[in-house]
């Protein structure tokens, strides 16, 4: 009985600091599931949990990415995201002693009303050890899982792409043709919308394959001086975190 608050509250805890390569993604639309927001960080690298919080079944507009490799989260930081024609915020997740430091208060405030004494010598017998013992347990069990599952996909985007590049921030009315002529100064093999596998809509960025790696660095160093805008909009291109990242999506479809 003495352990039972505890227990409850040590899962919760685990969760937000188990996996230390996260990020706060914010200005989330509230539609958007757990399954969309891992699609949309998966081409920065292997996601280990991508989570859209909620209360009472409705999603807060904001959410959490955590990935396997600390280049992942890094990657996610420097982009310039949009989804359903909304600027995503992506920064460094904080700990949990700093997003949430009143939701303990009132757990605490009210225990003492209930059983002050009663507690006072409960714990002076049972003592804080146990469900901190607990606590890397369960953290290890979970994190431990999620990092097993993630490992081979780490093997394959551990690296930068030298043939294939991002394009980011695109019209979500821009077709695969329209991609591919953007880049008709150079020589490429394909060009690619990524697109939601529950909507078909375009998710605003794609992957354009080059010939060649001299190709693919000469079309990142041209629009890096000088961004290519398509309405109005300023592109993003940098080398992809993936050798195939059109077959990646593809599957994923």
């Amino acid at each position: 009985m003495s352990t039972s608050p505890k227990t409850t509250e040590t899962p919760v805890a685990a969760e937000k600091v188990e996996l230390p390569n996260k990020v706060f993604v914010g200005n989330l639309p509230f539609k958007t599931t757990d399954e969309e927001l891992n699609e949309l960080f998966e081409q920065f690298g292997p996601v280990a949990e991508a989570r859209v919080i909620r209360r009472a079944g409705r999603s807060l507009g904001y959410g959490f990415v955590a990935f396997v490799e600390a280049a992942g989260a890094a990657a996610a930081e420097a982009a310039q995201l949009e989804l359903d024609e909304r600027t995503i915020n992506v920064e460094t997740a904080r700990p949990m002693s700093e997003t949430e430091p009143r939701e303990a208060a009132p757990s605490a405030r009210r225990r003492p009303r209930r059983a002050r004494k009663a507690k006072e010598a409960k714990e002076a017998s049972v003592g804080e050890e146990k469900p901190a013992a607990e606590k890397p347990a369960e953290e290890a069990k979970e994190g431990g899982r999620k990092r097993r599952t993630k490992a081979p996909a780490a093997a394959r985007t551990g690296t930068p792409s030298e043939t294939v590049a991002y394009v980011g921030n695109l019209p979500f009315a821009t077709t695969d043709e329209e991609l591919s002529s953007l880049f008709a100064g150079f020589s490429i093999s394909s060009a690619r919308i990524v697109t939601s596998k529950k909507t078909n809509r375009s998710k605003g960025y794609g992957f354009v394959t080059f010939s060649s790696n001299d190709d693919q660095s000469k079309a990142i160093s041209k629009y890096s001086d000088a961004p290519l805008v398509v309405s109005e909009r300023p592109l993003t291109i940098k080398a992809a975190m993936s050798e195939t990242p059109m077959e990646s999506t593809e599957a994923s479809a």
